[in-house]
């Protein structure tokens, strides 16, 4: 998928879009074919500076439970969530986020990464989309089964995020 971002020349002295800022999930498509839907997880935002980015998510389907809250509450306030920094490449059609740190240890292991194709709709508007194929983390399959299922759930096909800053 390429990133197409479409500039407005009438409009003199304003700024190309920018990748860069604070990003906050809006849809997100997941399954393939006629199990393909939107939703909208509980949280996702995404940092993105110069040369860094943070990602932190909560895809869980119901509130987590408080950490500690009943039987075997630990693990289930942490079931669904997401958590990865580390440094990217933007080439203007595709985004490479290489980890450093993440709540998975299998991608701090070094060489792990995900690479998205990359939209943008004006300056507010980010669009990934998971290039599943190209995605690199050591002791993990990345690839979906036919059914567009992956081992933690749905698998992503598209995420839509709008600026916050």
């Amino acid at each position: 998928m390429a990133c197409v971002t479409v500039i407005d020349a009438s409009h003199k002295g304003t700024t190309a879009p920018t990748i860069q800022g604070v990003w906050k999930i809006e849809a997100m498509d997941v399954g393939i074919g006629e199990n393909r839907r939107t939703t909208v997880p509980q949280a996702f935002m995404l940092f993105i500076g110069e040369k860094y980015y943070s990602a932190i998510r909560d895809f869980s389907q119901e509130p987590r439970p408080d950490w500690g809250a009943g039987s075997g509450g630990s693990v289930a306030s942490v079931a669904g969530f997401m958590a990865d920094a580390g440094t990217y490449e933007y080439d203007g059609s595709t985004f490479v986020v290489h980890h450093q740190v993440a709540m998975i240890p299998n991608m701090m292991r070094g060489g792990s990464s995900m690479t998205f194709g990359c939209e943008m709709e004006g300056n507010d508007i980010l669009i990934l989309t998971p290039q599943y194929d190209k995605m690199v983390i050591p002791g993990m399959q990345m690839a979906p089964s036919p059914e567009g299922k992956m081992s933690y759930g749905e698998m992503a096909v598209r995420y839509r995020f709008k600026r916050l800053e």
